[in-house]
């Protein structure tokens, strides 16, 4: 039976998140798995289950047997954009979630939309700010911008998940904080018009089975007279909610997961991803797609794949089970020989 690791916390705006994903994935993946817990503080220090001393992140890896699979519940940063992939697959070895080039341009909101338009999924119109540019004279940045703004506008790190620095602004001088408060994140901050429609997210995932298959719809509900879902709404109490499943008439729900399988394809995903778009009365427009969501029991991606049919435990054997099926069948008759 190969032992699993799984990899929660990190140096991310989204830590605390991270940690709550990973007490419920490795409780879950325990019933039927060997599980060591490995928690990552926000100075970058490894803390093994049990142990009483902390490790640097090549100490752990080192340390790891052959067959062991690594799963990153890492949200955000490092963890997700590519970097500790890069590191897995440099070492050989095997882990749950997309490879290091799909965590890359699922990480980076511009990178999404330009392979999802080249597949033919629609996106949002997006301006591009850079900190440099900003920093050089931020009055004349947010005057010009606010002469051509059509309020209210949508600001956003161009990297980063859970909504952490989205703002809604309506006037020059919540654009200047909310930009203030992007790049404070991020060097690039998005500006987007806020979209009239219906928030809705479609899940994708795979098991033992192979291949991508695509939940139902989730719908954000939120509070009266607010505009975009946040952290806050998210994970601070702020209301809102989502209703799972979702109904939507056949036409619109097949064109949202026909599309979320796109986009899937075109970021590169294996084993799980969250796809998250608008529903507009002239069509579907593609937000973004999370490769690592929140993986809590009840965490928004978990409660669609439930209620697509697959229960929490079962999704996250799946994923571990697609993996070592992927790293047994890579030779003849056995294990890959990159991992010996």
């Amino acid at each position: 039976m190969s032992r699993v690791v799984v990899l929660s916390g990190g140096q991310s705006t989204e830590h605390e998140v991270s940690l709550a994903s990973g007490v419920d994935a490795a409780a879950a993946l325990a019933r039927r798995h060997r599980v060591t817990s490995v928690r990552i503080d926000r100075a970058g220090s490894w803390w093994i289950e049990g142990a009483v001393a902390a490790h640097t992140a090549s100490e752990v890896l080192d340390d790891l047997e052959p067959d062991d699979i690594v799963f990153p519940v890492l949200h955000g940063g490092w963890g997700e954009d590519g970097g500790l992939q890069r590191e897995l697959e440099d070492r050989g070895i095997a882990f749950v979630g997309a490879s290091s080039t799909a965590c890359e341009i699922g990480m980076s909101k511009l990178a999404t939309a330009r392979v999802s338009a080249l597949a033919g999924v629609p996106t949002i119109p997006t301006r591009v700010m850079h900190r440099s540019a900003f920093l050089a004279d931020p009055d004349l940045v947010v005057s010009a911008l606010a002469r051509v703004a059509d309020w209210p506008l949508i600001v956003k790190p161009e990297a980063g998940g859970s909504s952490v620095g989205v703002a809604v602004v309506s006037s020059g001088r919540a654009l200047r904080s909310a930009l203030d408060d992007a790049f404070e994140l991020d060097r690039t901050a998005l500006l987007q018009p806020l979209v009239v429609g219906q928030e809705v997210s479609i899940g994708v995932w795979s098991g033992a089975h192979g291949g991508l298959r695509a939940t139902g719809a989730s719908l954000v509900h939120l509070p009266d007279g607010e505009a975009a879902f946040t952290y806050d709404h998210k994970y601070a109490g702020a209301g809102g909610w989502l209703e799972i499943p979702a109904t939507f008439a056949d036409r619109v729900l097949n064109d949202l997961q026909s599309a979320a399988l796109d986009v899937a394809a075109a970021v590169g995903v294996e084993g799980l991803a969250r796809v998250d778009f608008f529903v507009t009365p002239d069509g579907i427009l593609l937000n973004e797609i999370n490769t690592m969501p929140g993986l809590r029991r009840e965490s928004h991606f978990p409660r669609l794949v439930s209620a697509a049919g697959t229960s929490y435990d079962d999704l996250l054997d799946g994923l571990v089970a697609g993996v070592a099926g992927a790293r047994t069948a890579l030779v003849p008759g056995g294990r890959d020989s990159r991992l010996s």
